[in-house]
């Protein structure tokens, strides 16, 4: 074989796998762009139902904010501490955990620091 001829059949053979890797690329390429739009296309299933026991609302730090279950809606604050329910009544708890303020079947009620009665409505 002369110079010439090898010098043609690797030039050939260069050719021939630049070919077969802008087909691989492309084909890569092509399958990257399908999958997310694949997946855009599939519509989002919403459930009709949810059933638990209790939902919790967390903020950044994982520390309950709020929960709703059978007991009623309750608040808590920044450190987790309850501060408020509303179930039958209202219910509003200090810093302390001491129920300060309560709206519900006997009126309303206020309470000060120590838990002693300040105010009430008056009976009816």
């Amino acid at each position: 074989m002369t110079e010439v001829a090898v010098f043609e059949s690797r030039v050939n053979k260069l050719e021939q796998d630049n070919r077969r890797l802008k087909l691989a690329l492309g084909g890569l390429l092509l399958l990257l762009t399908v999958v997310p739009l694949v997946g855009a296309v599939i519509p989002e299933q919403v459930p009709q139902i949810i059933t638990a026991r209790q939902f919790r609302v967390i903020d950044a730090t994982d520390v309950v904010r709020a929960s709703i279950s059978n007991s009623g809606i309750t608040y808590y604050d920044r450190s987790g501490t309850k501060r408020s329910n509303v179930a039958d009544a209202i219910n509003y708890w200090d810093e302390n955990s001491t129920v300060r303020v309560l709206i519900g079947d006997p009126g309303i009620i206020y309470a000060d620091e120590t838990g002693n009665v300040v105010w009430r409505t008056p009976e009816r």
